[in-house]
């Protein structure tokens, strides 16, 4: 079999132009299910090697990268230059709802394209499912899941194996050939903005024993596992979206910490890898990991012994575009030994990455071989999955058939069940009491988190607490409650005999959560409860009453929280803490609620990196 693959990824290589080959190192992102000139041409024109869903719902050349725009202004084109379509849509509306079934009709759509190119060769597929708020597909009821740090509170090995096969099998059977997980990040800086409850822990070796059975549960299901951030970024305090890190473990700290996790997906079989875009002086005291040949040839092919698909994190944030141009960025990636790179919104400067790199082997500054090595590694991959014959060819009846399963979805609410943790109750306020008049405060999930129906929608905390009691005041506020939301919400609790709201945490809202809410409250006199799907304080805070923690913001998650504070169901008794909560002892406090000023002044980019 190998001699037979190697045989026909050869040749398909021998037959492929400059241009095509650099085009199978390009990740471009596919937003929606709408197919449009743009979403078709970045597929037959710059020859993409695979795209990336996303669960925004609009591909557009509005949509800036963490508000940052990805063109070089200085870019010389070449003589052969061209670019392609772009969309100019703009996000009014809050998109549509893709069912499963749908979904697998569009990707088939997308790999008929690829297949009818010259070179006959289909797309990878990625996606982030990482579970509570970095699912990038949640509508049409598909199944979501807690992230790591909820799968390393419940503590049972066999059930992460199961969760990433039953994940994996679901979106293989909808033409996803790729997950962006597991992270492999040990958490080790409680102040990490980034990184959180994505990560399984702060032991590197209970992370270890996680991490092997994701990989395997990935791989068994036949989609490729991507092990991230690769040299690790559990030790940062801030996010590579914002700014370029630095993280100052030496090599015998890293060695016991950072790469035993990576370690340990490695030897599971992870057929890729996502790097850092973070400097680790430790091997490298120029470059960040994904611009570093020592540390991705060096360290991860040499003394790790990884020979899989290295792929970059989305070469587009700031971490590498304050200092380098994405096309000069995206040469210098290959060149150090990743093979995919990964855009995101980077949409009018798809063809300036794709001549970039097609230049830099013409100057000599990248060669045609570490190209073909690449091209090579991942047609090598689609090979192994049967994509050169049943891309395009999905039946939507099986996606149906996974998604719906009874027993599948029995076991996606016994997962989030098991997951629940009562962090305290001071009080003995659960469970509640359906005599007592209840304010609920539902903090608005962003809706592209959202699959935009009755199954995951912007209140189902208040829907499910409803199923109890109606003796409440539905109430809700924004994932950061302006200054007249906070208002609203003392006023409605003087009619209510206690609150009980959500706090989430996710790192994309950069001016934090609803912690200054719990605090007005508290300063009000009142008895308060929260539901948070994060452990660290910033979720559970150091002033709320009672807290219920469910790591997760996905639809199971949060209707469990709910049957939990009645008394409906009850913790698991060897659910526990999966983190170290005694490294937060002596750090700052999360800030109260935002002046009205500053907030203008700094257009919501307020406490970023702040706990």
């Amino acid at each position: 079999m190998s001699k037979q693959r190697d045989d026909f990824v050869a040749a398909k290589i021998a037959k492929m132009s400059l241009l095509e080959k650099c085009g199978q190192l390009l990740t471009f992102t596919w937003r929606g299910a709408i197919p449009t000139p743009s979403g078709i041409e970045q597929i037959t024109k710059l020859h993409a090697g695979g795209i990336c869903l996303e669960p925004y719902a609009l591909e557009t050349c509005k949509n800036l990268y963490w508000g940052r725009s990805q063109i070089d202004p200085n870019f010389k084109k070449p003589a052969d230059y061209f670019d392609i379509a772009n969309t100019y849509f703009d996000s009014r509306a809050f998109g549509i709802s893709v069912t499963p079934e749908e979904l697998t009709e569009a990707l088939n759509n997308l790999q008929k394209i690829a297949m009818g190119r010259d070179s006959g060769i289909p797309l990878h597929v990625t996606i982030d499912m990482e579970g509570d708020f970095k699912n990038d597909y949640s509508a049409g009821g598909v199944l979501q899941f807690i992230p790591p740090m909820g799968i390393t509170a419940i503590g049972d090995v066999d059930i992460a194996y199961k969760i990433a096969n039953l994940m994996g099998r679901q979106m293989a059977a909808m033409g996803v050939t790729q997950f962006y997980h597991p992270v492999c990040d040990v958490n080790i800086n409680p102040l990490n903005p980034e990184i959180g409850v994505r990560s399984f822990g702060d032991d590197p070796d209970v992370c270890a024993k996680f991490i092997d059975a994701t990989v395997r549960g990935y791989e068994d299901a036949g989609v490729t596992a991507t092990i991230k951030h690769f040299a690790g970024r559990g030790d940062s305090a801030t996010d590579a979206h914002d700014v370029l890190d630095v993280c100052r473990g030496d090599k015998k700290r890293m060695q016991e910490v950072e790469l035993k996790a990576f370690q340990a997906g490695v030897d599971a079989g992870a057929s890729a890898l996502m790097t850092a875009h973070t400097i680790f002086p430790a091997y490298d005291t120029e470059y960040p990991a994904t611009l570093s040949k020592k540390i991705l040839t060096d360290l991860l092919r040499g003394e790790m012994g990884f020979d899989g698909i290295i792929v970059s994190d989305a070469i587009g944030m700031a971490a590498i575009l304050k200092k380098w141009p994405l096309p000069q960025a995206c040469a210098m990636a290959i060149k150090a030994g990743v093979d995919t790179i990964l855009l995101k919104a980077d949409d009018e400067s798809r063809a300036q990455c794709l001549f970039g790199i097609k230049q830099a082997v013409e100057n000599g500054e990248l060669s045609e071989e570490r190209v073909d090595d690449a091209v090579r590694r991942l047609l090598s991959r689609k090979y192994d999955q049967g994509l050169f014959e049943k891309a395009g060819k999905m039946d939507p009846k099986n996606t149906t058939a996974i998604v719906r399963s009874k027993e599948n979805r029995d076991f996606s609410w016994e997962v989030a069940h098991k997951a629940l943790l009562l962090v305290r109750d001071d009080k003995k306020l659960l469970p509640l009491s359906k005599d007592k008049k209840i304010l609920v405060i539902e903090q608005t999930i962003p809706y592209e988190f959202l699959g935009k129906d009755m199954y995951s929608h912007a209140h189902m905390f208040c829907e499910q607490m409803t199923k109890h009691s109606t003796n409440l005041i539905l109430d809700d506020a924004g994932f950061h409650a302006e200054e007249d939301e906070v208002e609203e919400a003392l006023r409605l609790a003087k009619n209510a005999d206690l609150v009980v709201m959500t706090n989430y945490y996710a790192r994309i809202e950069k001016r934090g959560n609803n912690t200054h809410l719990v605090k007005a409250l508290k300063k009000a006199g009142h008895d308060v409860v929260v539901v948070t799907n994060f452990p660290y304080r910033k979720g559970t805070t150091t002033v709320a009453d009672a807290v219920v923690c469910n790591f997760s913001g996905t639809p199971d998650s949060i209707r469990a929280s709910a049957d939990l504070l009645f008394g409906k169901i009850k913790p698991y008794p060897t659910t526990k803490m999966p983190i170290d909560l005694s490294a937060e002892e002596g750090l700052p406090e999360e800030p109260d609620a935002v002046p009205v000023a500053e907030k203008k002044k700094k257009k919501g980019n307020v406490w970023v990196g702040k706990c």
